[in-house]
């Protein structure tokens, strides 16, 4: 009998059969940690069709159920996944991340303490674009008290199932669905000492990343408005204070950058995952993020939305986010961190 259920939500344009027999014999290796399989396959039919062929006898591979008419359609293949399901437990993860048995068994035994559970992710390898997603999750584990956003998360079927539907039509789906459990009363272990591998995205995917990723922080006001601002305030360092006074402001954002992503860094067993030159990298994030505000603004102003597959996507978080990230703050503050990491 399987201890739990690995569910997988994927949608792929065309066939890549390197790609699929890399899945095929990663599912295989989930089967001997005692998995059921579940892959909810969003893709045409023809590339479904050759998945099927390639996955066959090491996952049960669904079509999504087109009941579920969410804009993000990622989570109508979460659903549908959560419905299909025949286990309890169930680890959902997206197409970029890697398990190890042990860390499923380590998952397993995580949820027999608490409804849900939110690890941590780290990269590998770590191409000069992965170091700064890596120096991001960094900063974030300094920043917030429930660490980065995982794309990784593990709950009861049954919490599910009594907590209902989350806001589907958002871009930033993996943490509305944590906030979602929060808002609704679920115990939630946010294991921040718990690393799970993800793998860099390509360059070219990277790059495409790069507005969506600030166009679902438009919710978060504040932190909009820091990136926004910092351009400006470079030119008005420029302009009060010429060229020395632009290159203070760079070097004050460079320092409080890097010693921030130290922090991150230094916070629980971080260090065991993070190569000590990341927080360098840090700066880079921080005026990428600046300049892809703008380029986000332009989608926002221009399009009203940000495309996500062949849907316009109007929103970045959804209705859970607020309550439940109070919910969820409020649950850390009265938790603090033990030795182990876990809160």
């Amino acid at each position: 009998m399987n201890r739990c259920t690995y569910l997988l939500p994927i949608r792929r344009g065309a066939f890549t059969a390197p790609e699929a027999q890399e899945f095929a014999s990663y599912f295989a290796m989930l089967r001997t940690a005692d998995c059921e399989v579940v892959v909810v396959d969003g893709s045409p039919e023809e590339v479904f069709s050759q998945h099927s062929q390639t996955w066959r006898g090491v996952c049960r591979h669904e079509s999504v159920d087109r009941r579920f008419g969410y804009m993000n359609d990622k989570v109508n293949g979460i659903h549908t996944g959560v419905e299909k399901s025949s286990r309890e437990k169930i680890i959902l993860a997206d197409d970029d991340i890697r398990y190890t048995p042990a860390d499923v068994e380590r998952m397993c035994a995580l949820l027999d303490e608490a409804e849900v559970v939110r690890p941590q992710n780290y990269l590998s390898p770590l191409p000069w674009w992965a170091a700064m997603e890596a120096a991001r999750m960094l900063i974030n584990r300094a920043t917030l008290r429930i660490g980065d956003y995982p794309g990784t998360c593990a709950f009861r079927r049954s919490t599910m199932l009594r907590v209902g539907h989350y806001d589907g039509d958002v871009l930033f789906d993996n943490e509305e669905i944590i906030r979602h459990f929060a808002a609704a009363g679920a115990s939630i272990q946010y294991a921040i000492d718990f690393f799970i591998h993800k793998r860099p995205p390509q360059h070219a995917k990277w790059k495409e990343q790069r507005p969506r990723q600030a166009y679902e922080d438009f919710g978060l006001r504040g932190k909009t408005a820091l990136f926004a601002s910092l351009p400006i305030l470079m030119l008005l360092s420029a302009l009060l204070a010429g060229f020395g006074g632009l290159l203070l402001c760079i070097v004050l954002i460079v320092l409080v950058a890097c010693g921030v992503a130290v922090l991150g860094r230094g916070r629980g067993e971080a260090a065991n995952f993070f190569p000590a030159w990341v927080p360098a990298y840090a700066p880079l994030w921080v005026f990428e993020r600046s300049f892809s505000t703008y380029w986000a603004l332009y989608w926002y102003f221009r399009h009203g939305g940000y495309p996500f597959g062949d849907k316009l996507l109007t929103k970045g978080i959804g209705r859970d986010w607020v309550s439940g990230g109070r919910v969820a703050a409020e649950a850390a503050a009265q938790r603090p961190e033990r030795e182990d990491g876990r809160s």
